[in-house]
This record gives C-alpha cells, structure tokens and sequence, in this order.
C-alpha cells in the first residue's frame, strides 16, 4: 500500500525531526520501501512510502522508542493512501 504521512513538528524543526527519524530507520526498511522524504517547511514534513508489513509497522509505530521521540518532539502524523 502507497501511503503519504503529513508530520507536524511543534517542539524542533525539520533537522530535528530527520535526525530523530533516520535513528531507527533500519528498523523502519524491514517494513516500508521507497521512502521519499520532502520538506514542506521549518516544522513540517512529508513521507511517502510502500508499506509492505503493516503489522510490523504497527508494532514499531507503537513501540517506546517511536512514542519518546515524537513527544519529545511535539509530533502529530496524518497518514493517508496515495492515490494517482
């Protein structure tokens, strides 16, 4: 599945964001592919992406390491379906 996650970052700024969000990025290539990163702005950002575990990206997404990071970082994350 083809998907776009929309981030707001209210406590950082984008480099903080990638810099938190390349940490565990081998954890996150067991389960997504094709990752294309765009900054929007200062405090916003775009991914998309291919899912190909939804169930491991579920269990990362809930994990500890996920949850400190994004409430560090004052992170909200709207995912929706890619659609051409």
């Amino acid at each position: 599945m083809d998907v776009i996650a929309t981030i707001k970052i209210l406590n950082g700024d984008f480099d903080d964001w990638l810099e938190f969000f390349r940490s565990y990025e081998l954890l996150r290539h067991e389960f997504v592919e094709n990752e294309i990163i765009t900054q929007i702005s200062s405090s916003m950002a775009e991914v998309s992406f291919t899912i190909i575990d939804i169930d491991g990206l579920t269990e990362l997404s809930g994990s500890q390491l996920l949850r400190d990071g994004e409430e560090r970082l004052g992170i909200s994350v709207e995912i929706k379906e890619k659609t051409e």
